[in-house]
């Protein structure tokens, strides 16, 4: 690179203001926790916590099925916050993110085929297959609303792959609040009916990623 390619370089950065290290970071966390709030009364109002919650809460599967979901929300506002950053890649992260769903997939199969046949339908429907992708998906719906406006106000470059991830993100956290009115307790449905719900706010958020071009 010549000397003067570096001195062009200098001069139209010299007057630029300076960005905060962590200034996509908290706004991704803003954005996120403004549709947290707005997710959480919709859950209040809509569904409410279900009426076994205070025991429910003492046992390790409903903490397992809000960890799940808790876990892959937060990971993947880590990877979109470095999407949301020009030219930034996913990183390692993006491999993290699939760890949750493989621990509760290996505990699925584990679940499953010590279940005798007559009962597997059942532990796979539970009572709610029909209803829970669609649930999650509203109530992540404001959570991808701020994620969306939080990215908007940044520099991605990297659309429908941060559009993808911003839906998995309030995909999970929805489902994280959604688990406090949900009373399914399986594995298996978890596995199932939990990421269909988490997969199709992930394809919401990819429709929509035209939303997030700076502007």
């Amino acid at each position: 690179m010549s000397a003067k390619t570096d001195d062009l370089i200098q001069s139209l950065s010299a007057d630029l203001p300076k960005v905060a290290p962590r200034a996509a970071a908290r706004r991704v966390a803003l954005g996120l926790s403004l549709g947290g709030a707005a997710s959480a009364v919709l859950m209040l109002a809509w569904l409410h916590p279900r009426p076994d919650l205070a025991q429910a809460v003492m046992t390790p599967m409903f903490w397992m099925k809000f960890g799940y979901a808790a876990a892959t929300g937060l990971i993947l506002a880590g990877v979109l916050t470095r999407l949301a950053k020009p030219a930034a890649r996913p990183g390692v992260l993006a491999t993290v993110a699939v760890a949750p769903f493989a621990v509760v997939a290996l505990m699925a199969v584990g679940r499953f085929v010590q279940t005798p046949p007559e009962a597997q339908h059942a532990l796979l429907m539970g009572h709610s297959s029909m209803l829970c992708p669609w649930r999650i998906l509203a109530i992540g719906a404001p959570m991808l609303a701020g994620a969306i406006w939080a990215v908007r106000g940044l520099a991605p470059t990297r659309l429908m792959l941060a559009g993808l991830v911003a839906g998995g993100c309030a995909g999970g956290l929805g489902a994280a609040i959604y688990a406090i009115a949900c009373n399914e307790t399986s594995a298996p449905f978890l596995a199932i009916w939990y990421t269909l719900g988490m997969m199709a706010l992930a394809v919401t958020g990819g429709l929509a990623s035209r939303l997030m071009r700076w502007r």
